[in-house]
């Protein structure tokens, strides 16, 4: 009878190890959980360009810097609630979404551009399943203080409120705030090199680090390289 019941607890304890040994193996084989990048962080998304996408791209982005008229406007422009969790984490209202139409169908499709409002841009082929973040103007593939591959803007071509900014800036008198450069305009530098200073409604002075300055005149959409010679 001992020897039996002795038997009898050692497969016990077998059964209990190789239960144990079961339930680590598969909490060791989950897979871990992502969280959302903070707003305003790009990092682990792919680049894409304007140009390497289908051609309504470029022209529904075209309509999103005129303002419209969109080909849906019930459904162009409004807020997109990033229920997927894909985007970085933002406030509500962040991101608005708009049709990037497919020739032929007679529905919206499944393309779309999605707009953040600190001048992100993001295309989706497949119905917000997956996202990639659209470099605006090709992305630059210059130096870090190379701005030679912007067209020129002269000092003088600049209005008074523009030049008296550049002039502060140029005699330290502003202090700016950092401009990341999520559009990928810019050469692509260290985080904090560029400095943001408003100028108007819509136009900002950038100014690098090397004594670079670049202009825009409509909100990041497009940027220009001052010329204080001219």
């Amino acid at each position: 009878m001992t020897n039996y019941r002795s038997r009898l607890v050692a497969v016990l304890f077998a059964l209990l190890a190789t239960l144990f040994a079961g339930v680590s193996a598969a909490s060791a084989a989950s897979p871990a959980v992502l969280e959302q990048n903070a707003c305003g962080n790009l990092s682990g998304f792919s680049h894409t360009t304007l140009p390497a996408l289908p051609p309504e791209a470029t022209t529904t982005y075209n309509l999103i810097q005129k303002g419209g008229p969109f080909p849906y406007p019930k459904n162009d422009g409004v807020v997109f609630d990033n229920r997927e969790g894909i985007l970085p984490a933002c406030a509500s209202g962040y991101y608005h979404e708009y049709t990037v139409p497919t020739p032929g169908s007679s529905t919206r499709g499944t393309r779309r551009i999605v707009t953040g409002s600190g001048g992100e841009y993001f295309y989706t082929g497949d119905h917000y399943a997956t996202f990639k973040v659209i470099d605006i103007g090709g992305g630059s593939t210059h130096a870090c203080g190379d701005l030679s591959g912007l067209a020129k803007i002269g000092y003088s071509q600049l209005s008074s409120a523009a030049k008296t900014v550049v002039d502060n800036v140029r005699g330290g008198a502003s202090a700016g705030t950092t401009y990341e450069n999520r559009e990928g305009v810019l050469p692509a530098c260290a985080s904090g090199y560029y400095k943001l200073f408003a100028v108007g409604t819509n136009d900002r002075v950038i100014s690098g680090k090397a004594g670079e300055l670049a202009y825009t005149p409509d909100h990041y959409a497009t940027f220009k390289r001052i010329d204080l010679n001219s």
